[in-house]
């Protein structure tokens, strides 16, 4: 079969006819996302693991046994092992153990950091044509022989994207407006009286499937082993949500001592008829700190907010890198796509700020960490030494280091 291109025509396509619109299923994609085959994806699963157990934390697995989601200690427990040698070896394990159960992560490219552009390639386009996300993209592996979704029907604020790695996997979905119309849709396991009404999607190993937010959904299987992606893409934040976060971060710094009151000291609460007329002294203080707030002071506010969230790439978070940084370390950027963002100051041009991971840091625009970011960005190898000196050198180290602690060096 001829390989299924994601190219620029299948995007806008893409964009235009299925993004929040309708699912689609297509057959023999040619994907980065793909080159993962099962012995790679086997060996993040017990790198991950063995993370885990070292941590005593199974943060990022989730483990279902017949349906039910069990306790954190007991994950650690289920986790992937070296000795399974595959990923068949592990079900081989787990099958004995459980009749029916469904292994979830969702931060296994955490441990990836080579295989990372593998995604972002796939997201950099999706978002070129539809927009960036206001919250995140996240890229979750589920694997077992469930026979259905733990937690049965369902919907989720996000659109979502299926790749499957091993074995077939089979999703029902329904519309939302028939969900609304039959409440026991929602978390059923048996809904055979529903099935007519719904649209089945079978994908395979090489394929790709997409639903839209507003799809209530169950994956579905007969007892086969399958592993399979999951991006999901959520869209549940407003632009008005993520507006007024920004400006709640400048209000906090202009109004200071008077936006920490606890109480609102007053003349007259209201009139002998009920009318509020007057407003105490602390709102009329507030009112004239946001008259005299100045275009720039906005510009630069919402710009370092933007420049933050997109310093993520769309994600809920990034693999970081376990870095030693000193004056006298060399550093080189991790990947050439993901660059150390950074702005000049509009209200002082005399500052400059940076973002790498989601951290947002300030330095002076005199010293020599804006040269050093350009140099690492443009694709050097660099020793710090001979960037960040003088009566700025401590100051800038610690920025640097904040960065480094976000995963932007190797």
């Amino acid at each position: 079969m001829k390989p299924t291109l994601l190219d620029q025509k299948f995007w806008r396509n893409f964009a235009k006819n299925n993004w929040e619109k309708k699912p689609l299923v297509l057959k023999n994609v040619k994907s980065g996302l793909l080159e993962m085959g099962d012995a790679e994806i086997f060996n993040l699963l017990v790198l991950y693991s063995d993370r885990c157990r070292k941590l005593n934390n199974p943060e990022g697995f989730k483990f279902y046994i017949d349906g039910f989601k069990a306790d954190a200690e007991d994950v650690l427990q289920v986790l992937p092992e070296k000795n399974d040698k595959s990923l068949l070896g592990y079900h081989a394990r787990m099958k004995a153990l459980f009749p029916d159960y469904c292994l979830v992560c969702d931060e296994l490219l955490k441990v990836n950091l080579n295989k990372q552009h593998l995604l972002t390639d796939f997201t950099d386009e999706l978002y070129r044509h539809v927009g960036f996300p206001n919250r995140f993209s996240e890229m979750g592996l589920y694997l077992g022989n469930y026979r259905k979704t733990p937690f049965g029907v369902h919907v989720d604020s996000c659109g979502v994207f299926s790749f499957p790695v091993a074995g077939l996997k089979r999703f029902r979905l329904w519309t939302s407006a028939f969900a609304k119309k039959n409440p026991g849709l929602d978390r059923a396991f048996k809904y055979d009286k529903y099935k007519k009404n719904s649209q089945l999607l079978e994908v395979g190993p090489g394929d790709m499937a997409y639903w839209p937010s507003s799809a209530w959904h169950i994956a579905e299987s007969d007892g086969s082993f399958s592993a399979t992606w999951s991006l999901g893409v959520w869209i549940d934040q407003p632009h008005k949500e993520v507006f007024s976060e920004s400006l709640k971060d400048l209000l906090d710094r202009k109004l200071g001592s008077v936006g920490a009151t606890p109480t609102t000291p007053f003349k007259n609460l209201r009139s002998k008829t009920g009318e509020v007329a007057e407003l105490p002294e602390t709102y009329r203080k507030s009112i004239e700190l946001l008259q005299n707030l100045t275009a720039l002071e906005l510009q630069e506010t919402f710009l370092k907010s933007w420049m933050k969230h997109i310093s993520l790439q769309g994600f809920k978070n990034i693999p970081h890198v376990d870095f030693k940084l000193s004056a006298k370390s060399r550093i080189q950027l991790r990947s050439d796509r993901s660059l150390i963002l950074w702005q000049q100051g509009l209200t002082s041009k005399e500052k400059v700020y940076f973002s790498f991971g989601g951290v947002l840091v300030e330095s002076s625009k005199s010293s020599g960490l804006l040269k050093l970011v350009k140099a690492v960005n443009a694709g050097e190898t660099c020793l710090v030494s001979d960037f960040l000196k003088g009566a700025s050198l401590k100051k800038d180290l610690a920025s640097l280091r904040v960065l480094a602690d976000a995963g932007a060096f190797i």
